[in-house]
């Protein structure tokens, strides 16, 4: 490969907002040339990763295949955040409720079990306090998993 510039990219990323921006970090940071093409300034309201904060979860209700990817993800912030010289990941507890049939607390409460993640089971009534605004259904899968990720100051913050 010569030291000139060719004029060409081994990838053009669209949007690069949360993922775009990730993508081109990478991709560049293995050595390939990337072109980012952003249509709205940098960060900016218009994408689906918008917004002060996102949040992440090992408890992933969807499937419990996704906890190995997040455990990688989790790992990538902590990474983009040493980086940054700045705080972007909070570690906090998450409720994931609904009836004990329920895809979400059987999804949550199964991604738990899989993969040896800290939660309690909790039943409406013990989640029912006097401090909280609602009521909530008979099972709860409760889990000290969940992350919030400060997505609008890492997109400005990514080194890309």
């Amino acid at each position: 490969m010569s030291d000139t510039y060719s004029g060409r990219y081994d990838a053009i990323i669209v949007g690069v907002g949360g993922m775009g921006s990730a993508t081109a970090y990478y991709l560049a940071r293995r050595g390939k040339r990337v072109l980012g093409l952003e249509r709205f300034g940098i960060p900016h309201a218009m994408g689906s990763s918008h917004g002060q904060t996102r949040i992440i979860r090992l408890a992933y209700y969807e499937d419990p295949s996704y906890v190995l990817l997040l455990r990688r993800a989790y790992e990538l912030w902590r990474e983009i955040q040493d980086k940054a010289g700045e705080k972007l990941l909070h570690i906090t507890g998450s409720i994931d409720a609904g009836p004990e049939e329920s895809w979400v607390f059987k999804g949550s409460w199964e991604s738990c079990k899989l993969h040896d993640l800290p939660h309690e089971v909790l039943t409406g009534a013990e989640l029912e306090r006097p401090t909280l605004a609602t009521t909530f259904p008979l099972s709860t899968s409760r889990s000290s998993s969940q992350r919030e990720a400060s997505s609008r100051r890492s997109v400005a913050s990514s080194p890309t």
